[in-house]
Formats: structure tokens, C-alpha cells, sequence
């Protein structure tokens, strides 16, 4: 009876070891597919951002050009009024973009 009792441990042995051991393995495999995901998904994230800001970017000079065509549809002779009106101009345009830039994004993250 404990000759067979010790030979089916045996067996179950030669079975369950390597059995165990390419478990760990799936475990590793899958981990290192995980960690490549979430780099792939920060990655993409990062590009995201920069996209975002590029277009933030573009956004802005856009703008100052709108402001400045404006501004110049409106220019009189005297140079001091044509520059504060320009600045003012210019502030207050920037200042709501800002302002609309912050909301986006803060409603999106």
C-alpha cells in the first residue's frame, strides 16, 4: 500500500512540477504584456498632450492675428491710442482664451 501511495506521488510529482513552473512563466508573460500596454497607453497619452498644446499653440497665434487685423481696421493717426488699443485689445482676447482654455480642460481631466 505505501509503495503505491509513493509511486502515484511520484507520478502526480512529474506532472505538477513543470506544470507549475510554465504557470509562472503565463504569469511573467502577461505581466511583461501589461507593462508594454501601459507604456503604449502613457506614450500615447504624452502625444496627446503635445498634440493638445500644438493646437493650443496655433490657437493663440491665430488669435493675435485676428486682434491684430482687427485692431489695425480701427487704427487712427495717432500712434499712442493705436497702441493701447492694441494692447487692451490683445489682453483682453488672450485673457479669454486662457479663460476657455482652462475650462476645457479642466472639464476633460
Amino acid at each position: 500500500m505505501k509503495k503505491i501511495i509513493i509511486l502515484s506521488l511520484a507520478v502526480a510529482a512529474l506532472f505538477l512540477v513543470p506544470a507549475a513552473g510554465l504557470a509562472g512563466q503565463w504569469d511573467r508573460a502577461d505581466r511583461l504584456r501589461d507593462r508594454a500596454e501601459a507604456r503604449r497607453e502613457m506614450r500615447e497619452r504624452f502625444r496627446d498632450r503635445v498634440r493638445d498644446r500644438a493646437e493650443i499653440r496655433r490657437e493663440m497665434q491665430r488669435l493675435r492675428a485676428d486682434v491684430r487685423a482687427h485692431v489695425r481696421q480701427h487704427v487712427h493717426v495717432d500712434r499712442y491710442h493705436y497702441r493701447h488699443e492694441y494692447r487692451d485689445a490683445l489682453r483682453n482676447s488672450l485673457r479669454d482664451m486662457r479663460q476657455s482654455l482652462r475650462d476645457a480642460f479642466r472639464s476633460r481631466w
